[in-house]
């Protein structure tokens, strides 16, 4: 851009080639400019810093990036219900693999067969059907809370809870569903939503196994599954009751959890 030469400023071609020059309307405008910023005789001391003034401190951040690029956004429509689905599965205190397959499920990531349909691969029709019922083609909200025999097993865990009412076919609607009832049972905030996680983990791994290894299984056993798997969970992170057996757990499981 420009340099001292001989204790005087120099500007330089500003980065502009020749060939570019050659054009008359950017040759005039390049003299103008050049004739405007030539009165600058330049600073001999100190040296040329940078700041960042989307932050206080001037210094580059990539939080203050994100705030700077993100004071200026409207959403498209009013708030969604749905917002803090997304916020509230990484909260709960289970293995991190199991937050990022609640995450993906209620994305609708999990490579169900019509998602996999949809991305070239192809299966016979009859493959195209839910594991579980072979009634209905296999998709998220299908699979993991509207099949028939999905469902049994939701209400038997929604037995063990005491969860009355219905319970939703809609994969996001199920979530908030079930986070609304233990919230009234005033369980630990981070584990809220163990259940929900353990009961769709477990059918998911039943379905894969039976799929993929031809494993055997039935419904009481993917329920005890599920209490055990809570169980479990249940010694992640901060407890309130370091030493309880499964048989204690299993007969009041809100208790231990609260």
């Amino acid at each position: 851009m420009g340099g001292w030469l001989e204790g005087v400023w120099r500007w330089g071609d500003f980065g502009i080639s020749v060939s570019v020059l050659e054009d008359a309307e950017v040759r005039s405008r390049f003299i103008s400019f050049s004739l405007l910023v030539g009165k600058f005789g330049g600073f001999k001391d100190g040296k040329d810093s940078v700041k960042w003034e989307g932050n206080k401190g001037l210094d580059f951040s990539v939080a203050s990036c994100y705030a700077f690029y993100g004071k200026d956004f409207v959403p498209h429509g009013p708030p969604n219900k749905f917002d803090d689905v997304f916020r509230l599965v990484w909260r709960v205190e289970v293995p991190f693999k199991i937050k990022a397959f609640g995450w993906r499920l209620l994305h609708d990531r999990l490579p169900t067969k019509n998602l996999l349909v949809l991305r070239g691969i192809h299966f016979p029709v009859d493959n195209l059907m839910c594991f579980f019922c072979g009634v209905d083609v296999e998709n998220r909200n299908h699979s993991f809370f509207g099949c028939d025999v999905v469902k049994n097993i939701w209400k038997e865990i929604a037995f063990w809870v005491g969860k009355v009412g219905y319970m939703e076919d809609d994969c996001l609607s199920n979530f908030m569903d079930w986070h609304r009832f233990f919230c009234t049972q005033k369980l630990v905030d981070s584990k809220v939503d163990v259940v929900w996680l353990a009961t769709t983990w477990t059918i998911w791994i039943t379905r894969n196994g039976a799929c993929f290894r031809e494993e055997g299984w039935n419904v009481n056993d993917i329920v005890w599954s599920i209490k055990l798997l809570v169980w479990k969970w249940s010694f992640c992170g901060k407890i309130t009751h370091s030493n309880y057996s499964f048989y204690e757990f299993s007969k009041d499981p809100i208790l231990f959890l609260s």
